[in-house]
């Protein structure tokens, strides 16, 4: 005997309807993407050097303004703050600007510091440890110095900023990213040409699903038009991209939800 199937399907019309919206409604990425400073290489480097954790790094007043607390006891790592100094030439009296650099303890890493985790929203019925484990996806560490990073794939392993603004709908694009093929070591050499479709895939497919799930509110789905529209441009995705998008929605949605006895 088996159970009559009631785990909901994707509506293929509703969801294109659904992705002309994303395209064409108002969007914006706010501050989503310009909550950190962007540290040259250079410091970049010297974090390193310090044996600073490759994670997302902020002053303590950036924190505080995000919600968290540097733990009591944690040392600063140093970063290398330009300064000028003018110099007079005793013969000439021209004066000249030297750039020269400061060693200034300034940053903390995320690991250093507290805040009150909001728990994560899991939609009624559909898992995202599931989908993973279904997909054969693994969630590994998040390993990078830059905090306005949401998240990244490498082959079949993905990883989430631990400070991102949206932490599901990150983690849906980036298991898109592996599901549309993005993250293979042929499509890698392909992304820099092609960034604006792999991006507009990985986003409309994480789109439908949260849509589906439930989990598509208003904020999300603004920020999700503003990414979206910002990386395509004028572009228009082909059709072939668009049936892409509702097949990797398909998989991923279907692989959240657990085995129907039907399904046996």
């Amino acid at each position: 005997m088996t159970l009559e199937q009631t785990r909901p399907q994707l509506d293929v019309p509703k969801s294109r309807e659904l992705l002309e919206g994303l395209l064409t409604l108002p969007g914006s990425t706010g501050e989503s993407y310009r909550r950190f400073h962007n540290y040259s290489p250079r410091n970049i480097g010297f974090l390193a050097l310090q044996g600073c954790p490759p994670e997302p790094v902020a002053t303590f007043k950036k924190w505080q303004e995000l919600g968290r607390q540097v733990q009591r006891g944690e040392k600063a790592y140093s970063i290398l703050r330009p300064i000028q100094i003018r110099i007079e030439d005793a013969k000439t009296e021209q004066v000249k600007l030297i750039k020269r650099f400061k060693v200034v303890r300034a940053l903390f890493a995320v690991s250093q510091t507290d805040g009150e985790e909001l728990p994560a929203y899991e939609p009624p019925e559909w898992s995202t440890e599931r989908a993973l484990g279904k997909l054969g996806i693994s969630l590994v560490p998040f390993q990078n110095f830059d905090g306005n990073i949401g998240g990244y794939a490498r082959g079949k392993e993905i990883a989430i900023n631990p400070v991102a603004p949206f932490p599901l709908r990150t983690t849906i694009h980036e298991i898109s990213h592996v599901e549309h093929g993005h993250t293979t070591p042929e499509h890698l050499q392909l992304y820099a040409g092609h960034r604006g479709t792999y991006e507009f895939e990985a986003e409309a497919s994480a789109y439908v699903t949260l849509n589906e799930i439930g989990a598509l509110d208003e904020q999300t789905a603004t920020v999700s038009r503003g990414y979206v529209q910002g990386w395509l441009g004028e572009q228009e995705p082909a059709e072939e991209s668009l049936r892409r998008v509702l097949n990797v929605s398909t998989r991923v949605l279907e692989a959240g939800y657990a085995a129907e006895e039907g399904d046996q």
